[in-house]
């Protein structure tokens, strides 16, 4: 409790400081044609913390919510669970950190929704809150708070776009402002409990606060405000896990070659430049997925956002190549040769949608066949059926990768998506060795995608070099960590740009690095100590050798914290 009481101390008092020196960044603009920006106040290095905020509310993601404490988000082997709520802390003191912001509002709706059916208040369902949807329970913890600031919204000036929903959506928001309301006015202390049928004696400040709020059309306002300001929270990993509204972050626009990047520190977000910045220029970061074709993107920020993020000049020339790499189709150079050319035009791919319509192109029925696998490949692992799983893709890739005619190209979204859930499969199933192959796929694939020094490459490059350091391939473990470290030849500064807001996986990385270099040393001092003697030559080129399959697997790496 102490330790863990001091580390929050400690980290307060650090996001105060990084948060001071962020304040002269930026500023909040209008401007022609983009409305409401954010504009650098000085020119800007690349990796520099431009904002530093904790957030309004959060929420974790349901599947997540028993595996991380909810109000660090980190995880922990032993958590305390409370009962009423569902929600989990990893100490008392994180518990009682949470107490003063929502969870004390929570147990109060606890207590009255467990018993919903009896008063028939709109909050009362089936369901408990904590499966309600993820947007929704965000509102209501966004709503406990304002309540519990006086009836405060610090929402208000954010987008909502409510003119352009149509009046079914419309309706839907307003059926869901009532129900979140109730939750509210529960919390609040407003209802009373299963266990007391009386009135509820509630003290006049939190009564009017919540009366300040208790205006359906204004909440169901702010409902559609979160589907467009909301942010998706990820952990070191950049994995998704969870919801929250940030109240600055979400004055940051969408570009399709951003200029920043944003990262979560616990609850915290960070949002970094990750390439120079001029004074004047705006700020922007990408809501949706770089690694996926532009259309696929377009069509996802039109329904979620409703904007349509393409400048009238239409697409830039490196989102022209990217999608280019991401539709990439190999031909062979003739009928009978070894060579393979990339074919001039490609056939897109996305995850929701397929295989995008290319008409007659010859290889589209390649593209279709391999998606089919992947699809059979998905549904056998929601079914739990991992072996079957693991087969289909394996099965997939077989196709796209060994094509007799065609083949998907290095960068192509289907294939690299293929890489990427062969290697976890093959990490879950302990096959290092393949692990690897697919883990240089994933490496190559991203370099090729993503902007130089972005985290997803850098975090993909720090994988590789620990499973070749397993495979005692220190050469190639210490070449994929200086990758993942600096950011290869880019000369962007990925140690700011990534590692500072990963500490903890950056002292992995450094270690992995220094073990390398450490083996590396010793192999050749064990050379030059044997001169010409050919068995001790043999034993260098085997621990040095591109071949895993010729490598020992060593014990001193703890594979089993691999995600």
């Amino acid at each position: 409790e102490a330790y863990w009481q001091c580390v929050l101390s400690l980290c307060v008092q650090l996001f105060s400081f990084v948060a001071m020196r962020c304040e002269d960044a930026f500023v909040v603009q209008r401007l022609p044609g983009r409305g409401r920006c954010v504009v650098a106040r000085r020119a800007l290095a690349a990796g520099e913390v431009v904002l530093a905020e904790e957030p309004w509310a959060l929420v974790l993601r349901p599947e997540e919510l028993s595996q991380r404490c909810d109000f660090s988000l980190r995880q922990a082997q032993k958590l305390l669970r409370c009962p009423s709520t569902g929600l989990c802390f990893a100490s008392k003191e994180e518990q009682r950190a949470a107490a003063d912001l929502y969870y004390k509002a929570e147990l109060k709706a606890a207590a009255v929704t467990a018993d919903g059916k009896k008063r028939g208040f709109a909050g009362s369902s089936s369901r408990p809150f904590c499966s309600w949807p993820t947007t929704l329970r965000l509102a209501v913890r966004a709503l406990h708070r304002g309540a519990l600031a006086g009836g405060e919204r610090p929402w208000s000036s954010l987008e909502s776009h409510w003119e352009d929903l149509d009046a079914e959506r419309e309706q839907g928001l307003e059926e869901h402002a009532a129900r979140c309301l109730d939750i509210v006015a529960a919390g609040a202390g407003l209802l009373g409990s299963q266990q007391d049928d009386s009135e509820v004696d509630v003290p006049q400040e939190a009564s009017q606060a919540f009366h300040n709020l208790a205006n359906v059309g204004e909440v169901a306002h702010f409902l559609a405000a979160l589907d467009i300001n909301a942010m998706t929270v990820t952990d070191e990993e950049q994995r998704d896990i969870g919801l929250g509204l940030y109240l600055r972050g979400a004055t940051f626009n969408h570009d399709e070659e951003p200029n920043c990047v944003q990262s979560f520190v616990g609850r915290r977000l960070f949002i970094r430049t990750c390439r120079p910045v001029e004074e004047g220029e705006e700020l922007t970061i990408t809501y949706a997925e770089l690694a996926e074709l532009s259309s696929s993107r377009q069509s996802r920020l039109r329904s979620q956002y409703r904007f349509d993020s393409l400048p009238g000049s239409g697409l830039s020339q490196q989102v022209q190549q990217r999608d280019a790499t991401l539709s990439g189709i190999l031909a062979r150079s003739a009928p009978s040769s070894a060579a393979w050319q990339t074919l001039s035009d490609g056939v897109g791919w996305c995850q929701d949608s397929g295989v995008q319509d290319y008409g007659q192109h010859p290889a589209a029925a390649l593209v279709q066949k391999v998606h089919a696998l992947w699809v059979k490949a998905r549904s056998a692992s929601q079914r739990g059926s991992d072996k079957e799983s693991a087969q289909l893709l394996r099965a997939a890739w077989e196709v796209a990768d060994r094509g007799s005619d065609f083949r998907l190209g290095p960068g192509h979204a289907l294939r690299l998506a293929l890489a990427r859930e062969l290697m976890d499969a093959c990490v879950a199933g302990e096959q290092w060795q393949d692990a690897a192959v697919f883990a240089r796929e994933v490496c190559n694939g991203n370099r090729l995608v993503y902007p130089p020094a972005w985290p997803v490459t850098c975090l993909s490059f720090a994988r590789l070099a620990k499973l070749e350091l397993y495979h005692g391939r220190f050469i190639a473990a210490l070449s994929a960590g200086e990758e993942a470290l600096h950011g290869g030849d880019s000369g962007m500064p990925a140690a700011a740009i990534c590692w500072e807001d990963r500490p903890e996986a950056a002292e992995e990385l450094r270690q992995i690095l220094a073990q390398a270099r450490a083996e590396v040393g010793a192999y050749a001092a064990t050379a030059r100590a044997e001169g010409g003697n050919r068995a001790a030559k043999r034993t260098v080129q085997k621990a040095l050798a591109p071949d895993p399959s010729q490598c020992e697997a060593s014990a001193k790496v703890d594979l089993q914290s691999l995600d």
